[in-house]
């Protein structure tokens, strides 16, 4: 990945269950700002990587299956992953310089921010800010109709992304504050879908 045009990107930050993956779709769909929108979502191309579907070594095939199975984060050890994913994605796409990339499941934590740091500019982040209540009730209803076919919703799994997550939120938007990125922040509701989180990221921009 050529670090000297640092590729356009929004990141999307929220819980599990809180709507990145849908509001990223109709960004993908829709665009931002009157630019064409490339939604990278990280967790499916994982999946995709586990399922044999893209064009990487057997190596890191078998290592980002351990990965799933251990449902944890990448070791900065790892992070190679993130930028191979990256790269196969924007060539498959066509990205060209005028483009955003929506950035949702990477980076999460400081350590990954400043990873990418010399490789992507994050020139808007998109909070999803949801409260507990609103966030379990999302995960048993999935209201956005973006759970199915998820194994990695128990309880306790659930119970320990959502520590992790506002631990580590707070730090990670200010860092990009810092950075010079703006910030909209979304409030989630129960039966927020896609469209709906759209309308009020819209709303935001006005």
């Amino acid at each position: 990945m050529n670090s000297k045009n640092k590729i356009k990107c929004l990141l999307l930050v929220g819980p599990t269950g809180a709507g990145k993956t849908p509001l990223g779709r109709v960004l993908e769909e829709r665009g931002f700002q009157g630019a064409r929108v490339h939604h990278f979502d990280f967790g499916e191309e994982l999946r995709k990587i586990a399922s044999n579907q893209t064009k990487v070594s057997q190596e890191v095939v078998d290592l980002v299956r351990t990965i799933l199975a251990e449902s944890r984060l990448l070791t900065p050890e790892e992070y190679f992953i993130f930028l191979e994913t990256l790269d196969e994605f924007i060539r498959r796409r066509g990205y060209k310089e005028d483009e955003f990339i929506v950035l949702n499941g990477f980076p999460r934590d400081l350590k990954q921010a400043e990873f990418i740091e010399g490789h992507l500019d994050i020139v808007c982040v998109i909070n999803l800010s949801v409260t507990f209540d609103v966030l379990y009730y999302r995960l048993k209803h999935d209201p956005a109709g973006d759970r199915k076919g998820r194994t990695d919703d128990t309880p306790q799994l659930v119970a320990k992304k959502l520590a992790w997550f506002f631990e580590r939120n707070i730090p990670l938007v200010e860092y990009y504050k810092r950075k010079g990125a703006k910030v909209l922040e979304v409030v989630v509701d129960k039966e927020d879908t896609g469209e709906t989180l759209y309308q009020k990221l819209l709303s935001l921009l006005k």
